[in-house]
């Protein structure tokens, strides 16, 4: 019989932990997939994040740099008491602020933003200017405009009283290139031949190359020929202002006269050879006189008398505005408080030329006329520029009149009452907005120019 084999054991197999080690290794893989699917897709959402962070940083910065060149800025133009550099904190963010003087009438504001070590520059350039403009080729007072013979306007035309021609012949109308406003309900327009619109509230003999605004048109025995559309019953212009203020012409004889007060001889500052001069006080009448006669203007002048500048010869008299003042003009002031009726008066005469400085075709010679004899009924001619006169010259007498007269080209004038005889041309140039004096009393500073300079890690 055969004996039964002993008993043998087997070792049992542990499939349930099996399994689940097959679990935590299924599971573990799964997870090392998400994570670097997650880790791919949140990559660019976090840069994405970065950047939207360092790009609202960065316009913090850049916030911050513009908030204090305006608050030196603001600080400048107001007068305040100012200590540069200065360091500011706005929002978080840091603010350096220098301001540099570039000369008398410039200066460079410049002013950096830092947040988070993001760094963002802005620069201010900005100059003192008289604040005032020349908008208009001619603007009067309640005198109004008279133009006659072959006189021109090349530019528009303000006038608080009428504007009239010396022609009847509608073919030979005196022209302004230009527009024409006659303020108020006395506004007159007459024998004239506009190239643009024509505001006034009576509009009797005209040829008007485009609009007419009007109260009255055209009486019976009157005739206006309009290219343009017609407005009646248009509102009545407003008076214009003037745009340079006796304030401010005072304090410019205040920078004049700290400049120094000339001695005069018999009543008068005689100059018949070429000097420089300026800024200064002339308590006497100013002869200037010559052939090749050249007045250099380094700063204003003020005249407590009368002016005469008479060019002989070929040459004749120049005066000039220094190159040292740059892109500025001079302005050279008959004014006598004592005498305002019959003193203050300029008179220029035979072959007399004005120019800026060298270069600067925004650099004029400013004549300026306080008398106010026209003002208070008065015969007296503020300003008369007869023959040969040109350039760049400005001439200004808000209480007078002036009369220009002959072959006469200047670029601006303004005063209370105007006269163009025979040839005279008023061209006005573009650029003489804001224009910019070397006295800077009583100024306003305004930006020149504006930029950022970049980003900077």
């Amino acid at each position: 019989m055969q004996k039964p084999l002993p008993y043998q054991t087997h070792p049992t197999k542990n499939v349930a932990g099996e399994r689940g080690q097959i679990l935590i290794l299924v599971l573990l893989f799964f997870a090392a997939i998400s994570v670097t699917v997650l880790g791919g897709v949140a990559a660019p959402i976090i840069s994405e994040l970065r950047m939207g962070s360092d790009l609202q940083t960065s316009k913090q910065s850049y916030f911050a740099a513009e908030g204090g060149s305006e608050d030196a800025y603001y600080r400048i133009r107001n007068n305040q008491t100012t200590s540069f550099p200065e360091t500011l904190t706005l929002g978080g963010a840091s603010v350096s602020v220098n301001v540099t003087t570039l000369d008398l009438t410039d200066k460079e504001i410049i002013a950096e933003g830092n947040a988070r070590s993001l760094i963002r520059d802005v620069v201010k350039d900005i100059t003192v200017t008289d604040g005032f403009d020349f908008n208009f080729a001619m603007q009067t007072g309640v005198g109004g405009i008279s133009l006659n013979n072959n006189s021109v306007v090349n530019g528009n035309v303000y006038a608080n009283g009428p504007v009239v021609g010396g022609s009847s012949n509608p073919n030979s109308y005196n022209i302004v290139n230009g527009s024409i406003v006659s303020a108020g309900s006395s506004g007159l327009v007459n024998q004239i031949h506009a190239t643009s619109s024509v505001y006034s509230h009576t509009i009797t003999n005209a040829v008007i190359d485009q609009d007419a605004f009007y109260q009255t048109f055209a009486r019976a025995t009157s005739s206006v020929s309009v290219a343009g559309v017609k407005h009646p019953d248009s509102a009545d212009q407003p008076p214009a202002v003037f745009p340079v203020s006796d304030t401010l012409i005072s304090q410019w004889e205040g920078d004049a006269a700290a400049g120094g007060i000339v001695t005069c001889t018999n009543g008068a500052y005689v100059i018949s050879s070429s000097v420089t001069i300026g800024p200064k006080k002339i308590p006497c009448d100013l002869t200037i006189s010559g052939n090749g006669t050249v007045v250099t203007l380094t700063g204003t002048l003020w005249v407590v008398g009368n002016i005469s500048i008479t060019g002989n010869g070929g040459s004749g008299v120049q005066v000039k505005v220094a190159d040292s003042v740059g892109n500025k003009s001079v302005a050279i002031i008959a004014d006598n408080a004592g005498n305002p009726t019959s003193s203050g008066l300029i008179t220029i005469n035979g072959n007399s030329n004005f120019y800026g400085s060298t270069g600067n075709s925004t650099s004029y010679v400013m004549l300026v006329s306080q008398n106010a004899s026209a003002e208070q009924g008065g015969g007296n001619l503020a300003i008369n520029v007869v023959n040969g006169a040109a350039g760049n010259l400005l001439i200004y007498a808000a209480h007078g009149q002036i009369e220009l007269q002959n072959n006469v080209n200047l670029r601006e004038v303004t005063a209370y009452k105007i006269t163009l005889i025979n040839n005279a041309v008023v061209n006005y140039s573009i650029g003489l907005a804001q224009s910019l004096l070397t006295s800077g009393s009583g100024g306003a500073w305004k930006i020149k120019r504006w930029k950022e300079t970049g980003n900077r890690p």
